[in-house]
């Protein structure tokens, strides 16, 4: 007797035209793949017979009797673990209303496929906790593994919100299986149910950098430290030929206590790199932390994380001070989209504030590009040790959340993404038309922030962070400089 598939009404993953497989070679060399068998039923045979199956990444493929293959991309597709009696346990990959299914030792392949699937029944595999996160479209919860009580955080999407955008989040999803740098959050599996979607990731336990830069005194070489992982992980990014588009201190994480070992985390505004620099979603990212040509309505390419990141070398190098960020929000805006900077506050070397300085070069084709920066003299050494000293190899299971509530990013669907406005290059375009930009905050909610830095789950206002960086904390920077954080806020 064969087990049902689950199945729910409504998927986002479905693709009605779409055929499980096709003989459409994928171009994976044959040395990717591998035999493993297992075992199918035969119609013709009444019985179960060994045959093989092979896998490299999101792709399966079987041999015909003529020699030829069939393959199958199975991105998106359903996987369940299943067990007939008298056969045992099996895996089943649903795609499109058709399906695969066979028999024998299918935990290592459900390993490795789950990732690239989608799952349905989440309450056999965690244990949702409480809230530590939320936004305009989507809340982050802690959730329990309940294979090993290890936790992760769920990033939640109600599919029954008028702001749910389900071209933007299989992108998201997309976007997060292509990271593989020890830098960059990953995702490690995706659920779907009647009403949610889930994307489950790591938990932070550390905060992140937006938590401690306005409290914790950095040497340079510790920026310059932290700011090469930016820098690196932000070149990985780009080689995969996706632009982040909201790099800012919120989004940069510490999976440990100390600025070896961040984060780049949050990939919802983050897109694929388009030659002409137009975007179905054109202007995204958060006030304060984007590069002007964004908010001047003008194309743009990779360059833009430069700026960004080079806003946070800006935050690191003056204790938290911010170039635009105001406790008004229009002429944060303003100060933005203006792109004038006053390098004053920076106490820094010459080299340093030269980089910083390329790096916030209002012209784009003036400005260094990630890869530039990467080979600045500055980094020479940390390039060095990056080549003598093997990376770690990040195991799947970690504990860092990669999700904030972004109450401040900007963030476009059909439904609000503004008409493009025709301006001077570099001009500014006056109070009333950025009043039109479009806030990642429901309208009615847009009056409880005094600044862009405040975000749903509670925030200093712009003020607050005036008075806590005028304060002295004297911290050890180098006995574990957050050991008083214990912060599980999803940033």
């Amino acid at each position: 007797m064969k087990s049902k598939p689950f199945s729910i009404t409504s998927s986002i993953f479905t693709s009605p035209n779409s055929q499980f497989w096709n003989d459409q070679d994928f171009q994976i060399t044959k040395e990717n793949f591998k035999d493993d068998y297992f075992l199918f039923f035969s119609n013709k045979k009444l019985t179960y017979l060994n045959k093989p199956l092979q896998k490299a990444g999101s792709i399966i493929r079987k041999q015909k009797k003529n020699g030829l293959y069939l393959w199958c991309d199975v991105s998106n597709a359903l996987i369940e673990l299943i067990e007939i009696q008298h056969v045992g346990h099996g895996l089943r990959i649903t795609k499109n209303q058709q399906s695969i299914q066979f028999f024998g030792y299918v935990d290592a392949w459900f390993k490795d496929l789950k990732k690239f699937c989608i799952q349905r029944k989440i309450n056999e595999s965690y244990i949702i906790n409480n809230k530590i996160g939320c936004g305009s479209y989507a809340d982050v919860y802690k959730v329990t593994r309940k294979a090993d009580n290890k936790d992760f955080a769920a990033k939640i999407y109600d599919k029954s919100s008028d702001k749910f955008d389900p071209e933007c989040i299989i992108k998201e999803i997309d976007i997060l299986r292509k990271m593989d740098h020890p830098n960059v959050i990953s995702l490690l599996e995706t659920f779907e149910t009647q009403k949610y979607i889930f994307l489950i990731t790591e938990l932070s336990i550390y905060g992140s950098l937006d938590d401690v830069i306005t409290k914790t005194p950095f040497t340079e070489e510790e920026i310059l430290r932290g700011m090469y992982k930016i820098i690196d992980a932000l070149s990985n990014i780009h080689s995969k030929g996706i632009i982040h588009r909201d790099i800012k201190p919120e989004n940069i994480l510490f999976r440990r206590p100390n600025l070896d070992d961040i984060l780049i985390s949050d990939f919802g505004l983050a897109d694929y790199y388009n030659s002409e620099g137009l975007y179905q979603y054109q202007r995204c990212g958060t006030p304060g932390n984007m590069a002007p040509e964004i908010l001047n309505d003008q194309p743009y390419d990779y360059k833009i994380d430069s700026y960004s990141a080079g806003l946070i070398f800006y935050q690191m190098l003056s204790f938290g001070r911010s170039p635009f960020i105001v406790e008004d929000y229009q002429e944060t805006l303003i100060k933005n989209q203006e792109g004038l900077i006053d390098y004053s506050e920076i106490n820094a070397s010459p080299q340093a504030k030269a980089l910083l300085q390329q790096m916030l070069e209002v012209d784009p084709m003036k400005r260094c590009t990630i890869n530039d920066a990467k080979i600045n003299p500055l980094f020479k050494k940390f390039n060095r040790m990056t080549i003598i000293i093997k990376r770690k190899r990040i195991l799947q299971d970690q504990t860092v959340s990669s999700y904030s509530p972004r109450s401040t990013s900007i963030y476009q669907t059909p439904s609000n993404s503004p008409q493009i406005l025709k301006n001077p290059k570099n001009k500014s375009i006056g109070l009333n038309t950025l009043h039109c930009l479009p806030n990642r905050v429901r309208s009615m909610d847009s009056q409880l922030f005094s600044s862009p830095r405040s975000c749903n789950s509670g925030g200093n206002s712009a003020k607050a962070q005036c008075k806590q960086r005028n304060r002295n904390f004297k911290i050890n920077v180098k006995n574990s400089i957050y050991q008083s954080m214990s912060s599980t806020k999803a940033i």
